[in-house]
């Protein structure tokens, strides 16, 4: 028998601000030789499904292959193929099976043209009679699988069925399908842009000297200050640049916020602002640095300072829609992806600030990551303390990578063994075929974070807010309050549905991509 080409995983890559897609193929073959470990081996409970929401399974793979390396992997994806293959076992196969699935319900997710989600079954025409039709019926019922039969003389259907189900970023998947008898299959992708983009705030328009570029510009006022963080899509060469790691310089996507919660009215006493502030001005103006005709009645020109500088007071302001929390250890970022026929995904980063992220993964559970989670907080006035103005800025680095799971050893570490062995393999729920075994289990996965067609810029202004004609000035100390959310190290993320809490995909970003003004890509340094 010839030894089959077994590419069991494979994901394209289109430009855009998020695109994943997946396949996942469970390759079945006759008995063959194999040197396998047939111990049965006992799952991890830690590891076992409770429900569909985060659980520490969707972080396994991450912690098992925990290399410092970039990586992707859908544990969705894996879920179903999992959930399809126990369904047509019996024994101890299907037992090892449950020891990680448990109480796992799949979900028949809507499809779009963003969207594409598929399960499928393909079977050689001389094969089909050993395939039990329980099985088939339930593919259908259950799973809303697609079940295809072909002679398997070429790849072309099989490719030409995945490149549909991936949105159209898979066209060659495989090469050639040999001895296979049949391929069971779960295919997922997603070209998915933000909910909001990173967009300016129309309040002004700052000029970028540098770049020799206008670009428009959020802006918050500030008593006696006024805060820029603006987005540009006039110079579209322009990429904020982050020092990732204390190494190398990497582009970045700007977010920026602003929340004046200090009421310097309040604080100050309109009687004292009014003393002060007139004493100063009565000052200046006796001074006689300017044409008289330019001085304003000194009540007047008070009754318009004072509304100025009390106008920023609960005001709010924003690059973008998200969430954060950072403490000494941890920063997390969240951000909303559009929602696609009713599918609602969220994509939220974890960087660890003291330490390594290969140790913050290694100690990683499901509570751990869901008690950050539940400290996210929105960019509202209540969320920040009063009697400050609060600044946030952040940069989140472009990425772009491909990562293959060695998913046959992880499943078998978490004491999925038989059905990957010949003689042990109880595959009878599927076919009456007692020496049929899997003999191969991949997962391959490709991700592009980015701000394509969004450039970032940002500046920041300083000045006085009582400005007058000969430019008489009054500044007073406000308390402000700095948060950083750059992500500059190592860090993990997940995307997940918003509704249920399902995890689509989780992975590591340890070197991001960094561009020339070319826009050329570089990665590894090697080009992309």
């Amino acid at each position: 028998m010839k030894k089959n080409k077994k590419i069991i995983i494979i994901v394209g890559v289109i430009m855009g601000l998020l695109i994943i897609s997946i396949v996942v193929f469970f390759i079945f073959k006759k008995n063959i030789f194999t040197t396998v470990d047939t111990s049965v081996k006992n799952s991890n409970s830690e590891y076992k499904i409770s429900d569909n929401a985060l659980s520490s399974f969707d972080l396994y793979f991450m912690q098992k292959e925990n290399n410092n390396k970039n990586k992707i992997y859908s544990p969705l994806s894996i879920k179903y193929a999992l959930s399809m293959l126990k369904d047509g076992t019996d024994g101890d196969s299907k037992k090892q099976i449950e020891n990680i699935i448990g109480n796992y319900n799949t979900k028949k997710y809507p499809n779009s043209s963003n969207v594409s989600f598929a399960n499928g079954m393909f079977i050689r025409n001389d094969y089909r009679k050993n395939i039990k039709d329980e099985y088939i019926n339930l593919l259908k019922e259950k799973y809303n699988a697609e079940i295809i039969y072909d002679n398997f003389k070429s790849p072309d259907n099989i490719n030409k069925w995945i490149n549909d189900k991936t949105l159209g970023l898979i066209p060659n998947m495989l090469d050639d399908t040999n001895d296979n008898l049949f391929f069971l299959v779960n295919a997922l992708a997603i070209d998915m842009d933000w909910k909001y983009v990173i967009q300016p705030v129309p309040e002004g328009t700052l000029y970028d000297e540098e770049h020799s570029s206008y670009y428009d510009a959020f802006s918050v006022s500030y008593p006696h200050e006024d805060y820029y963080a603006g987005v540009s899509w006039l110079d579209s060469n322009y990429y904020k640049y982050i020092k990732f790691n204390n190494q190398t310089l990497v582009n970045g996507l700007e977010i920026a916020s602003s929340i004046n919660n200090y009421d310097i009215v309040s604080e100050i006493g309109e009687v004292n602002i009014r003393k002060t502030v007139g004493s100063a001005y009565d000052k200046w103006k006796s001074e006689g640095n300017c044409d008289p005709s330019d001085y304003e009645d000194t009540n007047v020109f008070l009754n318009r300072y004072i509304k100025e500088i009390d106008k920023g007071y609960k005001d709010v302001g924003s690059s973008t829609d998200y969430t954060f929390y950072v403490d000494d250890d941890i920063k997390v970022f969240q951000k909303d992806l559009k929602s696609y026929n009713g599918l609602s995904l969220e994509y939220i980063g974890f960087m660890p600030k003291n330490g390594s992220l290969d140790k913050f993964v290694e100690t990683l559970d499901a509570k751990k990551l869901n008690n950050y989670i539940s400290k996210l907080k929105t960019i509202e006035l209540n969320n920040f303390t009063k009697g400050k103005i609060t600044r946030i800025t952040g940069l989140m680095p472009i990425f772009k990578f491909e990562y293959e799971l060695e998913l046959q050893k992880d499943l078998e570490s978490l004491g999925v063994t038989n059905v990957f062995v010949p003689n042990h393999a109880n595959l009878i729920n599927l076919s009456s075929d007692k020496s049929l075994y899997i003999s191969e289990a991949k997962h391959k996965a490709n991700i592009e974070f980015s701000n394509e067609g969004i450039k970032a810029a940002a500046a920041t202004v300083v000045g006085g807010a009582g400005d007058v004609n000969c430019s008489f000035e009054y500044d007073y100390d406000v308390p402000v309050e700095e948060i950083d959310i750059t992500f500059d190290k190592p860090y993990m993320f997940i995307i997940r549905d918003k509704d249920n809490k399902e995890v689509w995909f989780a992975g590591t970003v340890y070197e991001p991509i960094s561009c020339d003004e070319s826009k050329t890509c570089f990665i590894n340094d090697n080009q992309m």
